[in-house]
């Protein structure tokens, strides 16, 4: 699975999708008519997430922890961060240990609002880069991690139904994602062809600095997140009819 947005190149794997799917047995279900249907869903989808951490042969999704990630692209920023960030071969740990704080569905206007909090959201993979950050010249390639502290992640899904032998399932047009990390760890080997004292230097003032590097570039890291969860959503969403999700 492939994407594009902006500068920003994200390529996901996951297993092969049939016409047609069911709800894991084990996955909880609210009703519409349910007065505390927002707090059924909260727990369902925390539930849910956690459940995925080793995959689901019925939805066709390979694990959550670590989450795959061939190629990701972070272009450069418009004020410090004057390089792209070019990862590969990405493992993202920490989606299973989120902590989901409200979802909402609004079945007219068929969005759904949700907020989570994730205490660690670590990249784990190889880089390479050249430029210049903070106005400090910046090269290298290698491995790499770089971690987010606490992230409060909101979370914009708009939903077009469609009908499919009778049945009708949502898919998402658009999933957009804010992210406000409490902190970011930054971790760049092998920099300035492995330099271990400039290197050092470079990773020192990156994290010294953290909240202005990581705001310059935010964007590119939404719109990546955004698609790595709207691709997630949209191979149950329109594999699983709503009926299957949703009581009646």
């Amino acid at each position: 699975m492939g994407f594009c947005v902006n500068g920003v190149i994200l390529l996901l794997t996951a297993a092969a999708a049939t016409d047609a799917a069911k709800l894991p047995s084990n996955f909880g279900r609210c009703s519409k008519s349910d007065p505390k249907m927002p707090e059924c869903l909260r727990a369902n989808v925390e539930d849910a997430i956690q459940k995925l951490k080793d995959g689901s042969s019925e939805l066709g999704l390979k694990r959550f922890e670590p989450l795959d990630i061939p190629e990701l692209i972070i272009g450069e920023g418009k004020g410090p961060v004057n390089v792209v960030q070019h990862f590969k071969d990405v493992e993202l740990y920490g989606l299973t240990g989120s902590k989901v704080q409200r979802v909402n569905f609004d079945f007219d206007k068929k969005e759904m609002h949700a907020r989570s909090i994730t205490p660690e959201l670590r990249l784990q993979g190889q880089y390479s880069m050249k430029g210049r950050i903070l106005l400090l010249p910046i090269v290298g390639s290698g491995p790499c991690n770089v971690t987010l502290i606490n992230t409060k992640i909101n979370h914009t899904l708009i939903a077009e139904p469609f009908e499919k032998k009778g049945r009708t399932y949502w898919s998402f047009k658009d999933y957009t994602v804010t992210l406000r990390p409490e902190r970011v760890i930054f971790k760049f080997d092998n920099l300035f062809d492995g330099d271990s004292r400039l290197g050092d230097e470079i990773n020192k003032v990156l994290n010294d600095n953290w909240d202005e590097v990581f705001t310059d570039v935010r964007e590119g890291y939404e719109k990546s997140f955004g698609l790595i969860f709207h691709g997630l959503a949209n191979r149950v969403f329109t594999r699983v009819a709503l009926s299957d999700i949703f009581l009646e």
